[in-house]
């Protein structure tokens, strides 16, 4: 069978259906996009089939039409990707078939999917994908080189996306790696100490072809060169892109209020900022390399610029007691922060806090689907297991509820008022009213999550019985 008759599924399964926070938006993994990418410009009959997306599960007949199955997890999707996996195996039957799997589960803990897969692929795969396709690497776990030179890999091409017509946010990574130590991320461990960046050239050129949906840098810190983002913004800035994006930061860019200027300038309209924690001694734990008084700056100096800012904590570190769920709540109204989302501390295969949970004798619950930080896994130092579970789901009831939506949309009322005023003498910012719809959503998302997993919740009774009274 020749490349052009091969067909070949690069698969993307569901998320935990009870993740919290992925019901606000659908951004897909850029891996199964890249590969299939590539192996259509060498003349595969290539696709994704990312069921997030779709909305619905593979069907058996989209299943028995694939030759070769590339399956990408992260660890909350690994199980689902494990079934997946099995039952193409099923509706092939006397058919020709092959399953491989790769992401950062699968880089991370080969010995976990291997049995389940004929092939798994270890770390970055552009340089080796097409030899694996060709059968030209036998082994059973093949390993991957970094790729050097990041201009080397191809635009990605969206409408290899079945149902790409609901996509509405498209990633871009223009950088890889993280020379930073936070003991709780793998990036490290998957991409390397060392950033690695995409030519300014060459990130307008990939921009510049999407002429669809916003787009979201999904660089683990867009800005970790401010000198190379300064000189992107200022090509999107002269080539004239007129679209709409999002990026992840440290909150640390802020001390350079120029370029966060320049930002919103360009068209950035949200920042994904990891306060991680405002208790110094846990962010101190997590290695993280910032303060309180950092995160306090960036909200302040990013809402200045019109950019809405989105906190993502994590909570449960050994220095958290349960005090530490008011003190977050009370951060979040007095610094007015638009958005939020809420990480159970999660020791993720391949991670420090990994290691070191698991040689403790702390992790309790290996079912990787509750590795999508909104289930507790481990045994907390300073609470219950009970105790931090309904701590994070008060804090998103408290967050995403009527009552903030309404002081929410009192104090944004005023502020436009304001607003439109300065505007009258010196150049302001309009806020947004879309936070405000957020909370009213979350609410809804927040309810639904506790009813699907009213059997997990009653299960940790087994680990700490406190009495709640209702949420």
């Amino acid at each position: 069978m020749s490349n052009i008759e091969k067909r070949v599924a690069f698969v993307e399964p569901r998320g935990a259906p009870s993740n919290v926070f992925a019901k606000f938006m659908t951004i897909p993994l850029l891996g199964p996009v890249v590969l299939a990418t590539i192996a259509k410009e060498a003349g595969y009959d290539a696709y994704v089939l990312n069921e997030n997306i779709l909305k619905r599960d593979i069907s058996n007949d989209e299943l028995k039409s694939i030759d070769i199955l590339c399956m990408s997890c992260i660890t909350a999707t690994v199980n689902r990707g494990k079934e997946i996996a099995k039952r193409y195996k099923s509706v092939r039957g006397n058919l020709e078939s092959r399953t491989i799997i790769g992401g950062i589960h699968a880089s991370m803990m080969p010995e976990d999917v291997k049995n389940d897969f004929d092939q798994v692929f270890v770390g970055e795969a552009e340089t080796k994908i097409l030899d694996l396709l060709e059968g030209k690497l036998k082994d059973k776990i093949v390993y991957g080189e970094k790729l050097e030179n990041l201009d080397d890999v191809p635009i990605s091409d969206f409408s290899l996306i079945k149902g790409l017509e609901k996509l509405k946010i498209r990633p871009l990574m223009a950088s890889r790696g993280c020379p930073h130590d936070c003991n709780f991320c793998s990036v490290a461990e998957m991409f390397g100490r060392k950033y690695r960046f995409q030519s300014p050239e060459r990130v307008l050129e990939e921009l510049m072809a999407y002429d669809k949906g916003n787009v979201f840098f999904a660089d683990d810190n867009f800005t970790a060169n401010p000198k190379h983002t300064d000189e992107l913004l200022d090509l999107m800035l002269k080539s004239g892109y007129k679209g709409a994006w999002s990026a992840q930061v440290r909150a640390q860019i802020a001390k350079k209020p120029e370029l966060v200027a320049k930002m919103k300038k360009a068209g950035c309209d949200i920042v994904f900022i990891g306060f991680e924690s405002v208790n110094p001694k846990s962010l101190i734990e997590m290695n993280k390399g910032q303060t309180v008084e950092d995160i306090e700056n960036a909200i302040k100096v990013f809402k200045k610029n019109g950019i809405s800012v989105h906190g993502m904590y994590i909570i449960g570190t050994d220095s958290d007691t349960k005090s530490e769920f008011k003190t977050i709540s009370k951060f979040n109204r007095k610094n007015k922060v638009d958005y939020v989302q809420y990480n159970l501390l999660t020791p993720l295969p391949g991670t420090r806090l990994y290691r070191e949970f698991d040689a403790q004798g702390r992790i309790f619950d290996k079912n990787w689907s509750h590795y999508d930080s909104t289930h507790v896994v481990y045994q907390p130092k300073n609470m219950t297991v009970n105790d931090l579970q309904y701590g994070m789901l008060r804090c998103y009831t408290d967050f995403y509820s009527y009552r903030n939506a309404l002081r929410s949309a009192i104090g944004i009322t005023y502020e436009t008022g304001m607003t439109s005023l300065k505007k009258m003498f010196v150049k302001a910012h309009m806020p947004s009213f879309h936070p405000i719809l957020m909370k009213f959503a979350g609410k809804h998302i927040v309810r639904s999550w506790l009813k699907k997993n009213r059997d997990y919740l009653r299960n940790l009774g087994a680990y700490s019985k406190p009495n709640y009274g209702r949420m």
